[in-house]
């Protein structure tokens, strides 16, 4: 540890057109003594690696750990913090703008807490709604008190918990469960802004993973929030659209659809102002969701394979083999790649 100095931990997969900005926004930010930047590339097939080494070719406090392949956020975000030297560590997603200020107002609510961090804006569940429609996106608090895209910890909290390398998402959720003893703070008001370029292919795939990941959550803590209720809701729906179309008419099937657009239009008024004069933006987002909101509740009931995987898992021979993978990263520091 080098005590003064600050941290940045970025993890970043596919991310060479934000990236850059990313960066920029963290030189800018006030308050800054001596700082360093560590970019996880967690496996790109973009040229996000590329970006990074040619920013750190002119700034020696930005170096590039180099993964091989994808490994999923827990992984990267646990590799950055390792390398990490600062006093403290902020962590900072790779499609995340932070505002000037930032820095000053986290440090500020530190001294109250062992981690803080602020609020993005739009809500990540519909960055791909707001990016298709462009409609105003309401402030909506995340449902962790500090996730990974934007915090600010202390050193100290990564000798009591540290993020699970074996998450491919939801590790900041472990964290925060993890964190029994430490005080974790949303700072209020402090919004910093989130831009994704996923395809919509892409967020259809994110979305079933991180409906996977949801039924995990809920399986591990037993802690029952809105979306599982809607997720559970929407199953009811299907089951019962499924046995009236069996039993009586095809038209049951159209349970489960009406069900999926009032969840859809729910959900996008909760995240988005709706204004009438914006109803081809606002059908156009509720359409949209729907679509989303189906593959995460198909993630959903194939998280259910989790539990399997743990009841097989915990009958699987102590000493059995794992799968290492290729583990070999390359580090560039001042545009050196030194191999590891």
């Amino acid at each position: 540890m080098v005590e003064g100095l600050l941290s940045f931990v970025i993890i970043a997969y596919n991310e060479a057109k934000n990236i850059g900005r990313t960066l920029d926004a963290i030189t800018a930010l006030s308050g800054l003594g001596g700082y360093e930047v560590v970019v996880v590339n967690d496996g790109s097939r973009d040229g996000t690696a590329d970006v990074v080494r040619q920013r750190a070719a002119g700034d020696p406090r930005i170096r590039l750990i180099d993964l091989p392949k994808n490994r999923g956020r827990g992984y990267a975000r646990s590799t950055g913090i390792a390398a990490a030297e600062g006093e403290l560590i902020a962590t900072v997603d790779a499609d995340i703008i932070l505002p000037r200020d930032w820095f000053v107002r986290a440090e500020a609510a530190l001294s109250g807490h062992d981690a803080v961090g602020g609020t993005a804006i739009p809500d990540g569940d519909v960055a791909y709604v707001y990016q298709a429609t462009r409609l105003v996106p309401r402030v909506v608090g995340h449902t962790t008190t500090v996730t990974g895209s934007n915090a600010l910890y202390r050193r100290q909290v990564f000798d009591v918990v540290s993020f699970d390398p074996s998450l491919r998402e939801g590790e900041d959720v472990a964290l925060n469960h993890a964190s029994e003893g430490l005080s974790f703070g949303t700072v209020p008001g402090l919004l910093v802004e989130h831009i994704e370029n996923k395809t919509f292919p892409e967020s259809l795939r994110w979305l079933v993973t991180t409906g996977k990941g949801a039924t995990r959550q809920l399986l591990t803590y037993r802690q029952i929030r809105v979306p599982d209720l809607a997720a559970g809701a929407f199953v009811a729906g299907l089951a019962a659209g499924i046995a009236v179309a069996v039993v009586a008419s095809p038209l049951g099937l159209l349970i489960p659809a009406a069900l999926l657009l009032a969840i859809s239009a729910q959900h996008v008024r909760s995240r988005f102002e709706t204004p009438l004069r914006r109803w081809p933006s606002v059908l156009a987002a509720t359409a949209i969701d729907s679509s989303l909101l189906l593959a995460y509740f198909t993630g959903r009931v194939l998280g259910l394979t989790w539990l399997l995987k743990k009841l097989g898992d915990s009958r699987q021979p102590i000493g059995a083999a794992r799968d290492r993978g290729d583990d070999r990263t390359s580090v560039t520091r001042g545009g050196q790649g030194i191999p590891q």
